[in-house]
């Protein structure tokens, strides 16, 4: 739709994230996710012609510039500015920190979860580190 590369992510996550009016049965097949921070397309698949739209989805894509809510860690619902206020107020400075300011941790369903199709603990955990180097923004 934007002509940007996307990234491949399977059909259940995808089945998963759309809303209820737009729930129907995937084929299996793998779909990719629009990279482009201002392209209002979340998934498409070339094979056979599904396209999704952000709007469809029930959580939004963090990256999307007109996302309501910019989710560093979809599972859990922590922010990104909840990181930062993490590392910058209360001086976290690993990941387990951050959890440790959120109560109890899920982690078994980022495959459904996460727009990406897979963990953020790699995310976090390179958004931590250029927070401390002060190359993430002030809140």
């Amino acid at each position: 739709m934007c002509g940007t590369s996307g990234a491949l992510v399977s059909h259940e996550t995808v089945q998963y994230l759309r809303s209820e009016p737009y729930k129907e049965d995937l084929r299996l097949e793998l779909f990719s996710l629009c990279m482009h921070p201002d392209c209002e397309m979340a998934y498409y698949s070339a094979d056979y012609g599904y396209l999704t739209l952000q709007r469809e989805l029930m959580t939004p894509i963090d990256f999307k510039t007109d996302a309501s809510e910019k989710y560093a860690c979809y599972c859990n619902k922590i922010t990104i500015d909840d990181i930062r206020h993490a590392v910058l107020k209360e001086h976290a400075s690993q990941i387990k920190d951050i959890f440790r300011f959120r109560g109890p941790i899920i982690v078994e369903k980022c495959k459904l979860n996460s727009p990406f199709g897979c963990s953020c603990i790699a995310d976090i955990n390179k958004m931590i580190e250029e927070i401390k180097q002060g190359k993430s923004g002030e809140l």
